[in-house]
């Protein structure tokens, strides 16, 4: 029923505005090129809500994430405000645009924010998915969200490359050499943007067996690229082999609460195992300690906050779309 409601107003809201817009631009016959950019954009954005994968969806997609993160949202307000700069003067309303942008640009590249962002976003998924659960439950499956855990493997580098984000590796292969499951599902698909066509999860799976899982436990799932497409390919696999579907689930902790309302919803009884924690460690009794640096912007807190927001922003997708289980 919630989302049904949430539904109607963010339709209600997106009428709203479309109207607004339609009435600015007036009658004349000149403004008509406006209005059918309008309704070729609501086409497109609907494309993008509906069929995100694709790809003029993706492409609309990638674009709207952009205009709405820290950094995309302050460029376009200053590029706004430069329209108004004219025969050496400001006209209203560029210095509050500008202000504006500069003051969203200084507090999410401050340390300080993007740690406290990150810690209620960490903090909030492993209580609502009872981390603390994990791992001692055994389950049929291991799963490991393998996506961008990895480089491709360049002619200039004969090994795999690993990234920030591979402690989920690492993590999968201690669970399973603990024997919580008998076999270990990466689900990582084509590298997006890449020249190299080649699939992440055979990436991993190398990383694996050199970690000590044997090749023959571990089953790829190459299609995966979003969360929601790992979990339908994880239970069609689950299902195909007459396994049960019961999973150990090991990814970001930042995202691990949509990804494991995401696998919840399409029936597999899931225990989260996450990791690549930024802030907190819910397994020792530690807390950030800040400095005075940390009140200093800099690049790297500005990624982080980008990232907490991206997670929060595809939790509310998740959501509109009822790809979510009960509990959200």
């Amino acid at each position: 029923m919630l989302i049904i409601l949430t539904r109607i107003v963010f339709c209600i809201l997106l009428i709203c505005i479309t109207l607004s817009l339609w009435k600015s631009c007036g009658d004349d016959k000149r403004n008509l090129i406006y209005k059918l950019l309008m309704v070729f954009s609501i086409i497109l954005l609907i494309l993008a809500f509906y069929a995100p994968d694709s790809p003029v969806g993706a492409a609309v997609f990638r674009f709207l994430a952009f205009a709405f993160k820290p950094l995309g949202f302050s460029i376009i307000l200053l590029v706004y405000a430069t329209t108004l700069i004219s025969g050496g003067g400001i006209k209203g309303p560029a210095p509050t645009l500008i202000i504006t942008a500069l003051i969203v640009l200084i507090i999410t590249s401050a340390p300080v924010f993007a740690v406290w962002a990150a810690q209620e976003a960490e903090e909030d998924a492993i209580e609502v998915v009872s981390v603390s659960a994990c791992c001692d439950e055994k389950a049929d499956a291991i799963v490991l969200l393998g996506q961008g855990t990895t480089q491709p493997i360049i002619p200039d580098r004969i090994q795999v490359q690993l990234t920030k984000t591979a402690e989920r590796i690492i993590y999968a292969a201690e669970l399973y050499k603990k024997g919580l499951a008998p076999y270990v599902i990466v689900s990582a698909g084509p590298r997006i943007g890449s020249d190299i066509n080649t699939v992440e999860a055979q990436d991993i799976r190398r990383v694996l067996v050199l970690l000590g899982v044997p090749r023959g436990a571990i089953i790829l799932e190459p299609n995966g690229s979003t969360v929601h497409e790992s979990a339908v390919e994880t239970r069609e696999i689950l299902d195909e082999r007459g396994l049960e579907p019961v999973i150990i689930l090991v990814t970001s902790a930042i995202q691990i609460r949509r990804a494991s309302l995401t696998f919840t919803d399409l029936g597999m009884r899931t225990t989260p195992a996450p990791t690549d924690f930024n802030t907190v460690n819910p397994y020792e009794d530690s807390s950030y300690r800040f400095v005075l640096a940390d009140f200093l912007p800099n690049a790297e807190a500005l990624l982080l906050t980008t990232e907490v927001w991206e997670e929060y922003l595809a939790l509310f997708y998740y959501f509109l779309r009822g790809w979510l289980a009960p509990g959200f």
